[in-house]
């Protein structure tokens, strides 16, 4: 966009209007996939942990496969915001039609189109960043809406917290019709007041194979960057593990840590939300720790505490007895949450050349979504064979993220400062 065209504020109406999506979209992300529809399936449908990892699984493998297309026709199409509309109203039409009579497969078929669209959505939503920023601050409107959706997170909990009721009022299914609706809601300024570039240079669509074919180039020209060849395969690990953990963690602390969604404990708040807000707090608090943490001792020695950190914190809960331990589980999980998007980012943009910095941060994304299909998968498999060891299953699986989050450490240990390629 001409500079002339682009927002003089950093807290404009449009860029403001671009972080509130981020609040609605996190609304989905927190009430669906991480705390409701699990849960929701295993305990109230009989379903198990392998069909809801399938499902996200198959959404996040097709995002996959179809990011180097979308991408394409982004640019092509020179147009984002119509887009965004399209895969906003098909994650939104398909949540809120969670809420109505169906069977466990079709639910299970409905949760995986959202998801898609969900994180399709994100593909056009964050291409949009540099229209609704002023020049050279990119990285402050970006944490605008990394913060609104910490704030999304929080406020949908409790937003849909009476729709859900207590006791023998309690419902999950009741949590995803006005779920969908909050998400339509806080996404409509985007579609209100960000206004695209003016002059629109399209690129020439590609041919499907080369679009296809191009994260496999891009990572085979990678040999002479063995560093960022080393990161992002430890990365892939990491981000396994934490995928994993935001799709299954209420299972878990329900199952093995005996918290209860039916019992109010603070605030309107049941036990399992209650967890998940303190998570997300310690979430917000563990991104800044993380990047004064990256600008003073470095961003690859900030990386490694922060993974070291989640083998901790997973170590704890894969061996922890005691329900009141879990209470120190969440906190730790969120500031590893937290440091590991501050600090990985921080670490790329700081080797990479600069010229090619978007193919590596494309490898990055593509990686991202690979972890997140085979990291719920793995959960699903140990909790299904684990099936004659009652709830120790849990332990089981989390035995499996633990082993991929210590791979991970182990891969990045080697890592050597931004900035140096060795």
């Amino acid at each position: 966009m001409p500079e002339m065209h682009r927002p003089h504020k950093v807290y404009s109406l449009q860029s403001v209007s671009w972080g509130l999506y981020d609040l609605a979209n996190t609304i989905f992300s927190m009430n669906v996939v991480s705390l409701y529809f699990a849960l929701w399936v295993v305990e109230d449908l009989g379903g198990d942990d392998l069909m809801v990892a399938a499902a996200r699984s198959s959404a996040m493998l097709l995002i996959a496969v179809t990011m180097p297309f979308l991408g394409a026709l982004s640019d092509f199409s020179g147009k984002r915001k119509p887009l965004i509309l399209l895969f906003t109203i098909i994650c939104v039409g398909f949540t809120a039609v969670l809420a109505f009579d169906a069977s466990l497969i079709v639910y299970l078929l409905f949760f995986g189109i959202a998801v898609f669209g969900f994180q399709a959505g994100l593909v056009f939503y964050n291409a949009l960043l540099p229209d609704v920023s002023p020049p050279g601050k990119e990285g402050k409107v970006s944490g605008m809406g990394v913060a609104l959706g910490y704030v999304g997170s929080i406020a949908g909990m409790l937003a849909i917290r009476p729709f859900v009721g207590t006791g023998a009022e309690f419902s999950r299914q009741a949590a995803f019709l006005p779920t969908a609706v909050l998400f339509l809601i806080f996404a409509i300024p985007l579609f209100l007041f960000v206004k695209e570039k003016r002059i629109v240079e399209k690129r020439p669509m590609p041919p499907v194979k080369e679009l296809f074919l191009q994260p496999y180039r891009i990572f085979k020209s990678s040999s002479g960057f063995p560093s960022v060849r080393r990161f992002l395969i430890g990365r892939f690990f990491v981000v396994e593990a934490m995928e994993t953990v935001i799709s299954f963690m209420a299972v878990f602390v329900v199952f093995v840590g005996g918290f209860n969604q039916k019992r109010t404990v603070a605030a309107g708040m049941d036990e399992v939300m209650f967890f998940m807000v303190i998570a997300t707090v310690f979430a917000v608090i563990g991104s800044f720790i993380w990047g004064i943490a990256a600008d003073r001792i470095g961003a690859a020695k900030a990386l490694k505490l922060c993974v070291l950190l989640w083998v901790v914190t997973l170590f704890i809960a894969l061996v922890n007895p005691l329900k009141e331990l879990f209470w120190l589980v969440g906190p730790l999980a969120g500031i590893g949450l937290g440091g590991v998007w501050t600090t990985d980012r921080a670490w790329l943009i700081n080797t990479v050349p600069l010229e090619r910095r978007a193919e590596f941060f494309g490898l990055y994304a593509l990686s991202g979504r690979l972890a997140a299909v085979i990291g719920p998968l793995l959960w699903g498999i140990s909790v299904r064979f684990g099936e004659p060891l009652g709830d120790f299953k849990y332990r089981i699986a989390v035995g499996t993220i633990f082993l991929l989050m210590l791979i991970g450490y182990l891969i990045l240990l080697r890592l050597p400062p931004e900035g140096r390629d060795v």
